[in-house]
């Protein structure tokens, strides 16, 4: 029987899946990380391996097949690779990602880490979070405050001062939780050495196996809600009921918002950008399609070599505002053609163009909450947008002098 958890579970997978391919990638070369401002820290790695470092301040960036710091550092570190070591004590965070995360050396601060298979055998001054296939605290962990572990196996052989929350396939606690434990899993065990000093709240397919010797200081209680077909009902009214509609208005709002000001301030590039979808629609599919793709390649490649990481950054920043200007224009499209409809011969205005607007924005988000064609719909919209605008940017580039007036 599936399980609420089941989903849960899925979300973690797929992001340890994806730090798997980031590790994976980097190992191949194409990862790199922000410019050295001070001292470099130095950073061991095999002499066949290529491993990028760069130090901003104190903290210390690292990226590569195998990556560790060769000694100790004195503020963050950051290390995405195939395999992530840290033997080293870090005074402040750390965020790891890659194929297998293992940590040896004390951590300061916080600790996130994310990998196929992630071990932790040493203290954690922060809380702890962690994703992935497997996740395994040893009798040497120690963590000073909470810990969220989502994952498809959980071993908690160490320490938590604080407050546990898992969720798994299967969960193995045989250590001590200072706080209350929040358990969801398939199967959930709990060991002879296992404490926990508040209360226990599990939800499991199975039965709870419970050692002797193990102690629960708290309450337990159990949540019965198993039903898969009962799950999907209840993630069916918290996504379609309740305050859902609150945030489709302020949604609704917000993109009216964006609309008047995109007209206000853009009025001649606006219509003409709009014009360009309904005289070149496959074209304006083709060029918007390249672009949602292109950029974030072109950002990668920019991340590549160090000069041209701000300029990395700043596509970076810019790419949701393309995404919204697309969704706009491809928006602003379809009124136009309900105006040319209803209302032929009438000069534009801001008011009129806002007017249908409105009801081209409402009927756009009403039918990106169907199955599929919602998607779709949602897709289309939005990448017709961009290729109008590029196109738009292009003749505009081409021609000397733009086109001053919008087109009737």
């Amino acid at each position: 029987m599936m399980m609420k958890t089941e989903k849960l579970r899925v979300g973690s997978l797929l992001w340890a899946s994806f730090s798997v391919c980031a590790g994976c990638w980097s190992a191949s070369g194409m990862l790199s990380v922000a410019r050295a401002q001070d001292a470099k820290l130095p950073v061991a790695a095999p002499a066949l391996e290529r491993v990028t470092t760069a130090v901003v301040s104190r903290n210390v960036y690292s990226a590569g097949g195998t990556v560790r710091p060769s000694a100790p550092v004195e503020g963050d570190f950051f290390g995405v690779g195939g395999r992530v070591i840290v033997d080293q004590p870090v005074k402040g965070d750390a965020t790891l990602a890659g194929g297998s995360v293992d940590v040896r050396a004390p951590v300061g601060d916080d600790l996130r880490a994310a990998g196929g298979d992630v071990s932790v055998e040493s203290s954690v001054g922060g809380e702890l979070h962690a994703a992935g296939g497997s996740i395994t605290l040893t009798p040497a962990a120690q963590v000073a405050q909470g810990a969220t572990l989502y994952g498809g196996s959980v071993v908690v052989d160490g320490k938590v001062a604080g407050a546990l929350k898992a969720s798994a396939q299967k969960i193995v606690l045989n250590g001590e939780v200072g706080g209350d434990a929040r358990l969801l899993a398939e199967q959930i065990e709990l060991g002879p050495r296992a404490r926990i000093a508040g209360a226990l709240s599990y939800a499991v397919a199975t039965e709870l196996k419970k050692a002797e010797g193990a102690t629960i200081g708290g309450t337990v209680t159990r949540d019965e809600r198993r039903d898969a077909k009962a799950d999907r009902e209840r993630h069916k009214e918290m996504r379609f009921e309740g305050p859902g509609w609150i945030g489709s208005l302020f949604a609704f709002l917000g993109l009216l918002a964006c609309a008047a000001v995109f007209l206000l301030v853009f009025p001649v590039f606006s219509a003409q950008a709009q014009e360009s979808v309904g005289t070149s629609p496959w074209l304006s599919l083709a060029v918007g399609f390249g672009t949602l793709l292109g950029v974030p390649v072109l950002a990668v490649l920019l991340f590549i070599t160090l000069l041209g990481i701000p300029l990395g950054i700043a596509v970076f920043a810019l790419y949701p505002v393309l995404l919204l200007v697309g969704y706009v224009v491809g928006v602003l499209f379809i009124a136009r053609r309900a105006q040319a409809a209803l209302r032929p011969g009438v000069p534009e205005s801001f008011a009129l163009r806002i007017g249908f607007f409105a009801p081209a924005l409402l009927l756009v988000m009403l039918l990106s909450r169907l199955p599929f064609v919602g998607a779709l719909v949602l897709f289309l919209v939005t990448v017709a947008g961009i290729g109008a605008c590029v196109l738009e940017l292009y003749r505009r580039r081409q021609s000397p002098q733009v086109r001053a007036t919008p087109a009737a």
